[in-house]
């Protein structure tokens, strides 16, 4: 009993000590988002990193304002050869070490990406701290263009664009799917991010706004193409990626039209091996209301019904089928067809795999249906 009293005091004890070898929070520099870059001089990287200021990061501040004491967020940027050096070149210049592990938010200029991210994600899988479930972007132009955007509705760049990846208006695509990507010789798409100025009248003046302008599409590991908006939206509802979405169509020479809001989006992907090699079927489901509706006919509900319905699934097959065209002209697999067939025909996919992009550029086997359900129709206006 006497040794069992003792045991209980030196545990107590014990957790009474505080941690060994552990840095402290104010010790620490924070990144939220790295902005990367291909640097000025031949063989160079640029990175920039985003990181909050607590002592600036006031109660009751405006958002993106930057109040007496300055914005509440701090952008470093430094070239080097490789990114480890560009790291420990921004290291060197500070008082706090580099934390990695709230890093939320990668944006890759489109030089840089042209050029292949295989470093980007190397340096990612060996950084311990580094989270793969980090989202990865594109920028039309350079990248750290794209963390001078500003933060109407928050504190932070890092912040608006980690949000936008959670909308799923497009694609919120993680590092764990490009290296998946990367190792399995398909394809991904990501967000491709443009900039520009804006009027915002509670500010009173232009200021720089970014948003979605469409995908990046990559084979491997590098960029080999984009795809515009509509286009875009069709690749995100087949990578399963795609939240709430409002399709609008016309007839009777666009004096007739409807608008349909959809929010579940459903797809399967199958293959069979035919003589002419294998041939791929995507069907894309998904059920919504109609929101809007303005007949010129003032024909019935069913009718109406019935036009809306089959105008909807021509349009995304025909939307589905230009953005496959444009993956095929870049020898992008961003559906992940290669895969499908490895796990159904892994022989003929060691036969393939190989040359997979060149076959899935001049393969036409590809068969796309759609199945819309419009569940209610609203009154005419």
């Amino acid at each position: 009993m006497k040794s069992l009293k003792w045991l209980i005091i030196f545990i107590l004890l014990l957790l009474q000590s505080g941690c060994w070898s552990k840095v402290e929070v104010n010790e620490q520099i924070f990144v939220l988002a790295i902005y990367v870059d291909k640097g000025d001089k031949p063989g160079t990287v640029e990175v920039t990193i985003s990181s909050p200021l607590p002592n600036r990061m006031m109660a009751g501040q405006q958002a993106g304002s930057g109040a007496a004491n300055g914005k509440p967020y701090a952008m470093i940027t430094r070239s080097d050869l490789t990114i480890p050096d560009t790291m420990r070149t921004i290291q060197k210049d500070l008082t706090r070490r580099l934390n990695f592990g709230h890093t939320r938010e990668i944006m890759v200029g489109q030089d840089f990406a042209n050029d292949g991210i295989g470093d980007l994600l190397d340096w990612i899988e060996k950084e311990p701290n580094f989270h793969i479930s980090s989202f990865l972007t594109t920028a039309e132009g350079k990248a750290k263009d794209i963390a001078e955007l500003t933060p109407l509705y928050e504190q932070m760049p890092a912040e608006v664009l980690r949000k936008m990846s959670l909308q799923h208006n497009f694609f919120s695509t993680k590092v764990k799917e490009c290296l998946i990507a990367r190792y399995s010789q398909v394809g991904f798409a990501t967000n491709l991010m443009s900039i520009g100025f804006t009027r915002i009248p509670s500010e009173g003046k232009s200021e720089k706004w970014a948003g979605i302008k469409g995908a990046a599409l990559y084979q491997g590991d590098k960029l080999t193409g984009t795809l515009p908006s509509q286009e875009a939206r069709a690749i995100a509802w087949n990578a399963g990626r795609l939240g709430r979405q409002a399709y609008t169509v016309t007839w009777d020479g666009g004096e007739s039209r409807a608008s349909v809001l959809f929010d579940n989006f459903k797809f399967t992907k199958s293959v069979r091996m035919t003589k002419q090699g294998p041939r791929f079927m995507i069907q894309l489901k998904t059920s919504g209301d109609m929101i809007y509706k303005q007949d010129s006919k003032q024909r019935k509900d069913t009718e109406v019904s019935h036009i809306v319905t089959n105008l909807l699934n021509s349009k995304i097959e025909s939307e589905l089928n230009s953005a496959l065209r444009m993956t095929k002209k870049s020898g992008s697999d961003v559906l992940k067809l290669g895969l499908l067939l490895e796990w159904k025909y892994p022989r003929y996919w060691k036969s393939v795999h190989e040359n997979w992009p060149e076959y899935y550029r001049t393969s036409n086997q590809v068969q796309i249906k759609a199945n819309v359900d419009v569940i209610n129709i609203t009154n005419q206006p």
